[in-house]
């Protein structure tokens, strides 16, 4: 009799899985295809958001009440008063201290983050700024990422500490930075410039908002993974609450703290070059005239520059510190912090003053190395002898992949890709992630940015596959060989200093512009994640299955197919989310060399100033990213999860 009931409740269970499973999703898609063969091919005119009219009448409501309205006078025109002034009064006191002021300040952090070593990297390359002939707008670039940097770092590191501290604050965080991290750059200053108008202003909070998220995670985590034996022992002690966060908590996150504050820095120092388009001024105005020119050699030289300030800046920030010197015993005593800082800050005074005296106002132009003229020769030989071999790829990729796709993806009818985003969704991870992606792609619909929505999806499309093709096998190579790694690790570290803007130029100057470029552009942008991520978990994967599947006789490929890669599974899943996030960072920025779509409504947007334009693509955009974040993080819990 049991087992007839056990039987019974198992056939219950499996009826009930196979519904939710199977049955709820095809009855939701039912319904989304008989309502969309009600409503026709193409999305009904009725669908329509008026998300356009409506931002470009608040656009010209802002622009009339700027000054009367208490919304401006009282916040956001005071608060773009006090960043512009924090980034003129920054770069009033770079310029004062002049090139060798700056360049001492520079060896100095150096060699008190890393030693002897860091300090002259960091030197000699931030002095390539200089021989490039880019010292000033360097110092304009540099004012702006350090005032973002330290508002960026003041909201993340409180919040980090507070997420890590409380669970219930740590899940209501997760959905602000999940939404901050798949929005692109280019969509936060669409309703900024709204508020700030053109200028500094809008371009730190662009940079605020993109740089918070690293911050508070990797403080989270940190306090997360303090051990508790730890704190148990301070609580033994009689520590406090605030004891226990500042003697115990802090100190043992210090690692991972670090790192946020490093990724901070480098996403700032990304998304500054980006927000030049707003006016700020600096090397990303350099370069993106360069580009809009197809000026290689013009958009080269302040890349170069970027990525030496980049170097430089990284090289600072992620240095193991060394351990402290120790000081000879003085007649009052030991030296103490407050001393070395007030002889370090001496130091960089006098030789700020004897630049003065000297005379040395601006970085010797003897020193100057011209290099926009080579590179411009270099790009026309390459014109010559290898643009036709580009050209036929450029052109097999355009007719052969990119366009069959863009009209397959126009082609289908609105509704069918409704209801598999749906579909998707729901198999996925539940009926809520189903209805979150169909309610995106109705969105867009109603955005009226269809057929621009998908064309930016096929090249989306084609550019994730390339880059798992590539990263996903190099990064399983490098996961089971030291060698590989090592010969990688140099040109990934290389990789992840660049700005977003940079990848474009070498880009322009072996492709024509069009979408191929911007494809390969979102490839070289994100393969180095990839990479990384797939080596990870390749390593992370315990020594005892692996021991044993040898143990077996396992070969080689069959330990990899049968034993790492389904326990690093979850790794490569969030390899693929990552590749993903990466290309659809790149989507605007590919924009300028010729990508189209969605992008350059964007940036239509933000130049001829049709904030509505550019406010219905910025959306389609998020709400693209959303569904492909959603779905891959739902296949790396799933990897995480199996069902049983």
């Amino acid at each position: 009799m049991t087992i007839t009931l056990t039987t019974r409740a198992q056939h219950r269970d499996i009826r009930t899985y196979t519904w939710f499973r199977v049955g709820a999703p095809s009855a939701a898609v039912l319904v989304v295809v008989g309502v969309g063969l009600a409503t026709g091919h193409t999305p009904p005119t009725w669908l329509d958001g008026h998300v356009r009219p409506w931002v470009d009448h608040l656009y010209r409501w802002s622009q009339l009440h700027h000054d009367t309205n208490w919304l401006f006078r009282f916040v956001f025109t005071p608060f773009a008063d006090a960043v512009t002034w924090a980034t003129s009064t920054l770069l009033w006191v770079l310029r004062t201290l002049r090139w060798p002021g700056v360049l001492a300040a520079t060896a100095l952090i150096g060699w008190h983050t890393g030693g002897r070593r860091t300090a002259i990297t960091a030197t000699l390359v931030l002095a390539g700024c200089g021989v490039l002939g880019y010292w000033d707008n360097t110092l304009i670039t540099a004012s702006i990422m350090l005032v973002s940097v330290t508002i960026a770092l003041m909201l993340g590191i409180p919040l980090g500490i507070w997420a890590g501290l409380s669970t219930r604050v740590d899940r209501v965080l997760r959905a602000f930075l999940d939404t901050a991290q798949v929005m692109p750059p280019y969509v936060y200053l669409l309703p900024l410039v709204v508020a700030f108008g053109i200028g500094i202003a809008p371009a730190v909070v662009a940079t605020v908002i993109y740089a918070v998220p690293p911050a508070a995670r990797l403080t989270s985590l940190g306090i997360r993974g303090v051990e508790g034996s730890s704190t148990e022992v301070g609580l033994s002690f009689g520590c406090t609450g605030r004891q226990l966060l500042t003697k115990v908590r802090l100190p043992l996150a210090r690692r991972a703290i670090l790192l946020g504050i490093n990724q901070v820095i480098m996403m700032a120092f990304g998304v500054v070059v980006i927000a030049s388009i707003v006016g700020t001024g600096g090397l990303g105005t350099d370069v993106l005239e360069g580009l809009q020119k197809v000026d290689v050699g013009r958009a080269f030289a302040p890349g170069l520059a970027l990525v030496l300030a980049a170097v430089a800046i990284d090289r600072i920030s992620t240095a193991q510190r060394l351990p402290a010197p120790t000081h000879r015993r003085m007649p009052g005593g030991q030296f103490q912090p407050w001393m070395v800082m007030a002889g370090a800050v001496g130091f960089v005074v006098m030789v700020a003053i004897m630049a003065k005296v000297l005379r040395l106002n601006s970085f010797p132009s003897a020193l100057h190395l011209e290099v926009a003229k080579p590179v411009n020769t270099a790009n026309a030989w390459l014109n010559r002898h290898v643009r036709y071999a580009t050209g036929s790829f450029s052109d097999f990729l355009v007719i052969q992949v990119l366009s069959p796709i863009r009209d397959l993806f126009q082609a289908a009818a609105w509704w069918l890709v409704v209801a598999i985003a749906l579909a998707v969704g729901w198999v996925s991870k539940g009926w809520r992630l189903g209805v979150l992606c169909a309610s995106c792609f109705v969105g867009i619909a109603a955005l009226r940015v269809w057929d621009l929505a998908m064309d930016t999806l096929s090249q989306v499309f084609v550019a994730v596959v390339l880059s798992v093709v590539i990263a996903i096998p190099i990064g399983i190579w490098a996961g089971r060989s030291n060698r590989v790694e090592r010969a990688l690790r140099p040109m990934l570290d290389g990789a992840q200093v660049l700005p977003a803007f940079v990848y474009l130029v070498p880009v322009i100057a072996l492709f024509h512009v069009g979408r191929v470029p911007g494809v390969i552009a979102s490839v070289i942008y994100a393969i180095p994640p990839g990479i990384r991520l797939t080596s990870l978990g390749m390593r992370q994967v315990p020594h005892p299955p692996r021991e044993a599947a040898t143990s077996f006789g396992a070969t080689s490929t069959q330990e990899l197919f049968k034993v790492q890669l389904p326990l690093a599974l979850r790794s490569l899943m969030l390899a693929l989310n990552q590749i993903i996030m990466m290309v659809m960072a790149m989507v605007v920025v590919a924009a300028l060399i010729g990508a189209g779509a969605l992008g350059l409504e964007t940036i239509y947007g933000l130049t001829k100033k049709e904030i509505g334009r550019g406010t219905a693509g910025g959306l389609a955009i998020v709400a693209l990213a959303v569904v492909l974040d959603r779905i891959t993080q739902a296949w790396g819990t799933r990897a995480e999860h199996p069902i049983r």
